[in-house]
Parts: C-alpha cells; sequence; structure tokens
C-alpha cells in the first residue's frame, strides 16, 4: 500500500472504532480513562462488548503498564478482562505487549466498509414489484419489527461488534441514532434492518429473512436496500462484519472492500467460550 492508502486506511478504522465506542456508550456503557487507555464497562451487562479496555483515541503508543492497570480496574469491578482494538492502528508490538501479559486471542470482527463516492452516482437496487420498504416511525411499526426479529419462521444475522438492544428503540429513532426498515411482501413482513449512526458513519448491525423467501437475490436485496438506505440518510462510511466468506463476498458484490479487524484479548481461561459468544447473537435488556 502506498503512505496515502495506508493514511486513508487507518482514518477509516479510527472512524468505525469511534462509532463502535459511541454505540457501546449509547448503550449505557461507562468510559473511564486509566493513563493511555480506556476502561469501557457497563453497570449491569457483563456482555464482552461492553466491558473491555482499549486505547486512548488518537494514541499509538501504550505502555504495557497503562494496559495492566486498566485489566486491574476491570478486575476491581468483577469483570472479566479483556482489551479490544482496531488491527492495523498500533504497531505489531502492541499484540506481543498483550501476549506477555498473559491475553490471547477471543475473538476477531473482520469489518467490510463502502465509502460514498459523489461522483459515482448510485443506481438504487432493483425492488421486486410486490416489494414496499417501511421506515419504522412509531410503536406500531416497531412493534412488528421486534416481532420478525423474535420469530423462529425467520433467519436473523447480527454483529459481535454492536450488541442489539431492546428497550430504547424508539428513542433512538428520534435521535437519530439508528435506522430501522421493514420489507414488506404482499404487505406481509419478510425482513428487517436495523442500522446506528454516528457522525457520519453507519454500522449494518443486523437484519433478519424469513426463510421461506431467503435465497442468495434475496440475501443480496435486503444488504442493499440496508446500504442504500443509510447512504440516503446522509453517511459517508458505512460498515458491516462478515462473519464467513459467503457473507463477505454478497457485501463485495455490493461495493463494499474488506477494511480490517477488531480484534479482542482476554485471560486464557476467557477464551474457551469464544466460539460459543461469537455465532450468538448479543442482545442486550435496558
Amino acid at each position: 500500500m502506498s503512505r496515502a492508502e495506508v493514511k486513508e486506511s487507518r482514518t477509516v478504522l479510527r472512524r468505525i472504532d469511534a462509532h463502535l465506542r459511541q454505540s457501546h456508550l449509547n448503550l449505557g456503557a461507562q468510559a473511564e480513562t486509566v493513563g493511555f487507555v480506556d476502561v469501557i464497562h457497563h453497570r449491569t451487562s457483563p456482555l464482552p462488548a461492553l466491558n473491555y479496555v482499549t486505547p486512548r483515541q488518537n494514541t499509538a503508543l501504550v505502555p504495557a503498564k497503562d494496559i495492566q492497570q486498566g485489566l486491574a480496574h476491570l478486575r476491581t469491578k468483577g469483570l472479566s478482562v479483556r482489551v479490544r482494538f482496531a488491527e492495523g492502528l498500533f504497531p505489531p508490538f502492541f499484540t506481543s505487549s498483550l501476549r506477555e501479559l498473559g491475553l490471547s486471542v477471543e475473538s476477531e470482527t473482520l469489518i467490510m466498509m463502502h465509502k460514498a463516492e459523489p461522483d459515482k452516482p448510485r443506481k438504487m437496487p432493483r425492488i421486486p414489484s410486490d416489494v414496499a420498504i417501511s421506515y419504522v416511525n412509531d410503536h406500531q411499526s416497531m412493534g412488528i419489527w421486534w416481532y420478525v426479529w423474535r420469530n423462529a419462521y425467520y433467519d436473523v444475522f447480527t454483529s459481535t461488534a454492536e450488541p442489539l438492544f431492546i428497550g430504547r428503540d424508539m428513542q433512538s429513532v428520534f435521535e437519530g441514532q439508528q435506522l430501522n426498515l421493514i420489507l414488506y411482501r404482499h404487505r406481509f413482513p419478510v425482513g428487517v434492518i436495523r442500522i446506528t449512526r454516528h457522525e457520519g458513519t453507519a454500522h449494518i448491525l443486523a437484519h433478519a429473512l424469513m426463510k421461506e423467501v431467503r435465497t442468495p437475490e434475496w440475501d443480496k436485496l435486503i444488504r442493499t436496500v440496508a446500504l442504500d438506505a443509510a447512504l440516503h440518510s446522509g453517511c459517508d462510511l458505512i460498515f458491516a462484519t462478515g462473519t464467513d466468506e459467503d457473507e463477505r463476498r454478497l457485501y463485495r458484490e455490493i461495493g463494499f472492500t474488506d477494511s480490517g479487524t477488531i480484534l479482542s484479548y482476554a485471560e486464557m481461561s476467557e477464551t474457551s467460550s469464544k466460539v460459543e459468544e461469537a455465532a450468538e447473537p448479543s442482545i442486550l435488556v435496558i
């Protein structure tokens, strides 16, 4: 990569990292600064995505003693210790320091991103004539959204980088922190989408699709609808997590590129269940 490309990649990762941090704070997590790290923790939820140590923003060099102090701060709260960070923002010896502290890789979250190109107007996806897209803007439509999400007849996909939460949905919609969409076919809900927003970035956090209509074409359609909704909401950087190669291929087909990895390091005793944790949607009830 050229120097300009490296600089651009770092800028994108910083924006994504800032988005995820703010989303965790929006869910009720608190941030405390300890030296050159921030300790993110939640008063009631033990979810890994809400309890971790991370380098302070715009910090490239983090002393090992500061990481130790941050982890000790988590321990005083009775929480499992972990460090989360965007790979690519820190030199290789940062991960060496984590291993020397007895930590190992707990999870790797692959990030896909799409940047708006004002000079290349996007074509709207071809929507079947019997399909309608509706934005959630009241409690009744939010009830339909959750009906789809919790129904066994739908396949659910969610990010492990940002928990899905129950309890402040409409408030978040009114404050512009998220978009929720419902796809209807013959007036019946066949899919839903959730997108979170922060200072020009958008995260395709979750979607669900009725099993009866789930085909590669529908998988691609619902992700394309999510991308266009995020772009039309004014965001110029949209990202998603790719859990496997099939999902990443779908995102590439609609204009996403591989952007980096969010790494989580934890103590050995915490890593034994990493596969199960990564496979389960993170849902927080507020």
